[in-house]
């Protein structure tokens, strides 16, 4: 069993490079899953930050409505942006992020919607491919030795590699 009273991140979080993440990436991984997320779940939760651009794409394409949900290190207390007396209850939830280490994040969020009443299944883009890394019921294997590094992370122009600076018109 995870340990949930971890506050550091795990060891093996030693990055030895980057890689850039494009957008047609994460389209490309979402779209074979669309039908059946529909038909499964009837609610997005975005784990707030990352999860959300990851669940507007997924909601863009299955119109299905979006939660957010604020846990992580920092915040290790889960709990729903709007407030514990508008949290969902009783639905069928697609806990959303953008990637999934060693599970500390989604077993906190799962544990809490559970208490809610809540049913959830998870989803990630990609997830740390090493042994007894947890493993989201969507994701694609990435390897743990590179730093994602996500097209929503740029905060100037300046820092975005050329294929996502803007082209001058």
């Amino acid at each position: 069993m995870l340990d949930l009273t971890q506050s550091q991140p795990p060891a093996w979080m030693n990055f030895r490079r980057t890689r850039v993440v494009r957008w047609q990436e994460i389209e490309d991984m979402v779209r074979p899953h669309l039908q059946e997320i529909a038909a499964r779940y009837d609610l997005l939760v975005a784990i707030l930050r990352a999860g959300s651009p990851v669940a507007a794409l997924i909601a863009r394409h299955t119109g299905m409505p979006i939660d957010y949900l604020v846990c992580s290190r920092r915040n290790a207390e889960p709990h729903f942006l709007d407030g514990s007396a508008r949290s969902p209850r009783g639905r069928r939830i697609l806990l959303v992020d953008d990637v999934c280490g060693s599970g500390w994040t989604f077993e906190r969020a799962r544990a809490h919607c559970a208490s809610l009443g809540n049913v959830t299944g998870t989803f990630c883009v990609y997830r740390c491919d090493a042994p007894d890394m947890y493993v989201p019921d969507y994701s694609l294997p990435a390897s743990p030795e590179d730093y994602l590094r996500w097209p929503w992370e740029y905060q100037a122009e300046s820092e975005m590699p050329a294929a996502y600076a803007p082209v001058a018109a």
